[in-house]
């Protein structure tokens, strides 16, 4: 009776033990997609890694924010950037944390992310805090641009593209054609 509640409990730590690196390899594969785009300023390639919290109030807000900013020249330095995890910890049965290197041309840096467990798919749990500043100069930017190119198209400007004059006027010869 002790030799089978023995291999019982053999058994029973081993599919713990596979269930637990299984869970670890899923974590993995998520973390090093994530960061993998990340590194390589392909966001919009993250957001199948990321909980929806870190699509919208994250990654969306670097597209808009941070990507127009940033100098074509440091994203060329700083790529390709490649991904080593070096740890994995199951802190319980929806939160990990993931410890990486980023290796780029020009530096190295390790970090720390947290994923969780959303259904049965591990994704990236990011946040961050756009400073206000940034936000104000995108919309004075914004305005300025949305000012310079609306005064040209109210008055037929050709350079300006689109051209709404000549669009509608493409549209009027089209529909006078067809009918």
């Amino acid at each position: 009776m002790k030799k089978i509640t023995l291999l019982f409990s053999a058994f029973a730590l081993f599919l713990l033990l596979m269930s637990c690196k299984s869970e670890k390899s899923l974590v993995e594969q998520s973390a090093m997609g994530y960061l993998t785009a990340m590194g390589n300023y392909k966001i919009s390639e993250a957001e199948p890694y990321a909980t929806e919290e870190t699509i919208e109030n994250t990654l969306h807000a670097i597209e808009k924010y941070i990507m127009p900013n940033l100098d074509p020249n440091v994203i060329k330095q700083n790529t390709p950037a490649t991904i080593e995890i070096t740890d994995v910890t199951i802190v319980d049965d929806t939160t990990a944390e993931v410890t990486y290197k980023k290796t780029t041309p020009i530096q190295v840096q390790e970090g720390k992310l947290d994923m969780v467990k959303r259904g049965n798919d591990w994704k990236a749990q990011v946040s961050i805090q756009i400073p206000e500043a940034l936000k104000i100069e995108y919309k004075a930017d914004a305005k300025a641009l949305e000012e310079k190119y609306m005064g040209k198209i109210k008055r037929g400007d050709p350079n300006t593209k689109p051209n709404i004059d000549s669009k509608l006027q493409q549209n009027k010869r089209l529909d006078s054609v067809s009918h």
